[in-house]
């Protein structure tokens, strides 16, 4: 199954990366919001638009709190997959990945404000719940073995985009690292694509092992 279900992942992950692209964006501005939030950022707002961008706006927030919070953004997605990995492995009712899915997007939704954003997260909260409530065990197994991989996989896939980005944008989180920390752009997109690599062969290799 877990070979099978790579399969499903991929297929959404890469060639139907124009339409699913904004479930990645809810991870990686979610990310920003939530890990910039724990190490004592506020939050005003997250936007998510068409095509994969978005935005978060911080408020009040000290250094270690914006420096978490950039680097969060491009490893949100694999570190939420990376721990449905080890919910899975360690045998966790498959529901219990779905049901911290959807309490990761209520969060992320008290904080959208744009319209579309609110649609993104409530069309794939819908999927989220009917899978979790409506669903046999099997098909819930299966699905979390398929949304697990495709954050793994769209956390990855996301990496490419920025190197295209810093071209022409010196906003992207690679560049605004730069500003902060005066180490180079190119080493932040270096780091992002190591990590989520990492991360997708690493939790990859748990999920077919077991």
């Amino acid at each position: 199954m877990a070979w099978s279900t790579a399969v499903v992942a991929f297929v959404g992950a890469v060639p139907l990366w124009r339409y699913t692209t904004n479930a990645i964006t809810i991870a990686h501005e979610g990310g920003h919001a939530v890990f910039g939030w724990l190490f004592g950022s506020a939050v005003k707002h997250v936007k998510i638009f068409r095509g994969g961008a978005g935005e978060m706006l911080p408020g009040s927030e000290n250094w270690v709190s914006k420096f978490v919070s950039l680097v969060a953004g491009y490893l949100g997605p694999s570190i939420f997959g990376f721990a449905g990995v080890q919910l899975l492995i360690h045998d966790f009712d498959p529901r219990s990945v779905l049901f911290l899915s959807l309490a990761f997007l209520a969060g992320v939704l008290i904080m959208v404000r744009n319209l579309f954003g609110v649609f993104v997260i409530l069309a794939v909260g819908a999927i989220l719940w009917v899978v979790a409530m409506r669903s046999t065990s099997t098909v819930q197994l299966v699905f979390a073995y398929v949304w697990v991989w495709f954050l793994l996989m769209g956390g990855a896939r996301q990496v490419p985009e920025l190197f295209w980005a810093m071209h022409t944008d010196p906003s992207t989180d690679a560049g605004l690292l730069q500003k902060h920390t005066l180490i180079g752009d190119v080493v932040w997109l270096f780091v992002f694509w190591l990590l989520s690599l990492g991360a997708l062969v690493y939790g990859g290799a748990l999920l077919l092992r077991h």
